[in-house]
């Protein structure tokens, strides 16, 4: 859980560290805070219940899976699929529901998403909550903005914006 903490303390010192004489410093604890009650709101609206993580991921575990928690080092080999809490689709690396929702994207690879757990260049509120899943196991995840594109936004996701990541662990390396 120490890797949790360390991946809080780099984004608040991330935060404060990123201003200028124009911008506000981003304030990671306090956006953190503001997630949070938009996240349990978004919950609440749904007559959802949901377990929260040390980081202030909201999940809930849809499959359980066997085996082990993946560990930091380790490879996974997952699928997703990226909401807004409106429930529109924003991505996914299954082909099928990209074609079905209209977001296809005849340049891409639709293929399971592998990646080096702690070392990978994905968000950490993805990295977090592929460490809740076991082997075979998929769930919903809330993510706060802090543990995603921050105050920066990225594509279609706007600035602050919390996302709602639907996971499956397909296997562990």
């Amino acid at each position: 859980m120490k890797w949790i903490k360390g991946i809080m303390v780099t984004l608040v010192l991330t935060g404060t560290m990123a201003c200028n004489e124009d911008v506000e410093p981003y304030d990671a604890e306090a956006q953190l805070q503001i997630d949070g009650a938009k996240i349990d709101h978004h919950l609440s609206t749904k007559g959802l219940q949901a377990q929260k993580s040390q980081s202030g991921i909201r999940y809930i575990i849809t499959t359980e899976g066997t085996g082990e928690l993946p560990k930091q080092g380790e490879r996974v080999k997952v699928n997703y699929k990226l909401y807004r809490f409106s429930g529109e689709l924003l991505d996914t690396n299954i082909e099928s529901l990209a074609k079905d929702k209209n977001i296809y994207n005849p340049q891409r690879d639709y293929k399971p998403l592998e990646f080096q757990l702690g070392y990978a260049d994905i968000i950490p509120g993805f990295q977090l909550s592929t460490y809740l899943l076991k082997e075979g196991g998929e769930g919903d995840f809330y993510i706060p903005s802090v543990l995603a594109y921050r105050n920066a936004g990225a594509g279609k996701i706007y600035p602050n914006e919390n996302l709602n990541f639907k996971i499956e662990l397909i296997e562990i390396n």
